[in-house]
């Protein structure tokens, strides 16, 4: 911009030097031509004075030489008197002496001027001219010159000329002084509009130039920051819904793929690199049948690209420690103007859907076998009582006997299958009141007290008294009911189930432990699933339905408890429940 500037400024200086520079040989020729003319006219007036004085003698070839040396020394000339017959009459011999003064007075004498005529001017030299002028003194006539030399006209010259250059110096001196200030005021706002606009260029869009001005260079300023803040919140519009897009494609629970038209990889989130174990390096940009490895995802992709139609299929992929179920989404991207410019692919993780599926098939056959085996006793004992068996008082005694355990049985199994319908639907309430944990234990030890003693089993409570907690008092003793009557049934005769109670501040941990049959550790996690069964055989030999561990983990997670197990084969099971002091309700 200052290469701009300086253009300006030289262009606007040299248009004014080129002025002033004409303007001044004007003015010199003016004065030049006004000196001249002055002195033209004091010359012809002096020759005017000479002629006077000649006609004033009696007669021309008798003048008074004396008068005219006088005038020829106040008035600075050379006087010359010529007669009809081109003599010499009179001749100063003063101030004019050159080399062509004969041969300039011979031309003159030739010119044959009357007294009619008038001064006539002749230029002998640069520095010298001669004025011619008929007269008549008495009744003779002749010829008056009247010679003179300008030396003064050089000086005069260079004087006019140096009073002009110093002028013109003055002049351009002011001129640059105020065009540089002028330029710089006029051209400081487009500069910095210019570094404004090249900021701009660079994607700096926080870029701003002064407004200080309402003219034409204000109204550029105000555009370009009219333009840049425009910019700016385009681009931090763009920002932020990049930025959204991004979150959600990340953050979406689904794994997503965009494969270009001649199939490479421009986009994956972090899901479907979860899915697949890859990295974000590995993939971009290379060529999708390069990079995935599993055949079922490529043939999904390849359909895509050959039918260009939308599809939907599920497939099974292989994970580090489980078998993955994926729905994958297959559609083409068309753009503008049927532009088919690639497709995407998404994989929705389904395998909580087939495990539940999976878990809704297992219940309903559990429960289906449950509820068989007793009404198929139930059936097989009232067809023998039926053939004839209800003669005999003793068998039919021990028929009608099985016919009631199994009933309860199947009672049992209904009632624990509408408590864990009930604890497990959305919005179950609890009759929610302060409770004491230590008369709690007790009241489930005294329930238990009887089947403990069948098996001489002592069930031990010890641990901090005196802790109350917010929560449904039935519930939680259903609870401890079932956990101790779980440990009573795993556990070897004359053996203890101890209670421990342990106060944590603003929670209470309550410890059941027997020293039963234990358990191994990959059957844990399985423990408070439906149905499920250590010891099979024992369990249902004992009346369980395989529902009390499932309902007891829901009624603790209810009061927003925890529940948690430890266990070794032959040396016991220890079931540990932290339960908050206080309870919210969920909103």
């Amino acid at each position: 911009m200052s290469s701009f500037r300086t253009r300006l400024l030289f262009a606007l200086i040299s248009l004014i030097v080129l002025v002033l520079v004409g303007l001044g040989v004007l003015i010199g020729e003016l004065f030049k031509s006004y000196y001249l003319n002055a002195l033209h006219s004091r010359m012809e007036k002096e020759v005017q004075i000479v002629v006077n004085e000649v006609e004033l003698q009696p007669f021309f070839t008798t003048v008074a030489s004396s008068r005219f040396d006088e005038l020829s020394d106040v008035l600075d000339i050379r006087i010359l008197m010529i007669s009809e017959s081109s003599n010499v009459i009179y001749d100063s011999e003063n101030n004019v002496n050159i080399r062509t003064h004969t041969s300039t007075v011979q031309s003159i004498s030739e010119d044959d001027l009357s007294s009619e005529d008038p001064i006539t001017q002749y230029q002998a030299n640069e520095n010298t001219i001669y004025y011619a002028k008929g007269v008549t003194a008495g009744e003779t006539e002749g010829l008056v010159i009247v010679a003179t030399k300008f030396d003064e006209l050089q000086a005069v010259y260079r004087q006019i000329w140096i009073i002009l250059g110093i002028t013109l110096g003055v002049a351009m001196f002011i001129i640059i002084l105020l065009g540089s200030r002028i330029t710089n005021q006029y051209t400081k706002p487009i500069e910095s509009a210019t570094k404004v606009a090249i900021e701009l260029a660079k994607g700096n869009y926080r870029a701003r130039t002064y407004e200080d001005r309402v003219d034409e260079t204000g109204m550029l300023s105000n555009a370009i920051n009219v333009l840049a803040r425009n910019l700016q919140e385009m681009v931090t519009l763009q920002a932020i819904q990049q930025d959204r897009l991004q979150t959600l494609i990340e953050n979406m629970g689904s794994g997503l793929i965009m494969i270009d038209r001649q199939g490479y990889i421009v986009l994956v989130n972090r899901t479907f690199l979860e899915f697949f174990h890859l990295q974000t390096d590995e993939v971009i940009n290379k060529r999708y049948v390069d990079i995935i490895s599993d055949k079922q995802v490529r043939e999904v992709a390849e359909e895509v690209f050959m039918t260009e139609q939308r599809i939907r299929k599920q497939i099974h992929v292989k994970s580090v420690f489980s078998k993955l179920h994926l729905e994958v989404y297959g559609a083409p991207i068309i753009g503008d103007g049927s532009i088919w410019q690639g497709i995407v692919l998404v994989f929705h993780d389904i395998s909580e859907l087939k495990k539940l599926e999976q878990m809704r098939k297992d219940f309903v056959a559990n429960v289906s076998h449950e509820v068989k085996t007793p009404i198929t006793s139930i059936k097989g004992f009232t067809e023998t009582l039926l053939d004839g068996a209800m003669n005999d008082k003793e068998a039919l005694e021990s028929f009608l006997t099985i016919i009631l355990k199994e009933s309860d049985r199947l009672q049992d199994l209904i009632q624990d299958l509408l408590d864990l319908s009930k604890v497990e639907q959305q919005g179950f309430n609890l009759a929610v009141s302060n409770v004491s944990i230590t008369d709690l234990l007790q009241e489930a030890r005294a329930i238990m007290k009887q089947k403990a003693d069948q098996k001489s089993m002592e069930i031990l409570l010890d641990g901090d008294q005196n802790l109350f907690i917010e929560g449904d008092h039935d519930r939680l003793k259903q609870v401890f009911i079932n956990l101790i009557s779980n440990a009573l049934t795993y556990s070897q005769p004359r053996g203890e189930i101890r209670l421990t109670v342990t106060d944590q501040t603003e929670r209470v941990l309550i410890k059941v432990e027997d020293d039963g049959i234990g358990m191994e550790q990959e059957e844990i996690p399985r423990i408070f699933e439906r149905f499920y069964r250590v010891d099979k055989a024992r369990s249902r030999n004992s009346g369980g339905t395989g529902l009390g561990l499932a309902i007891v983990k829901h009624i603790v997670e209810v009061h927003h408890g925890e529940i948690s197990v430890t266990s070794e084969p032959n040396k016991g099971t220890a079931f540990l429940i932290s339960l908050p002091k206080k309870y919210w309700m969920n909103e």
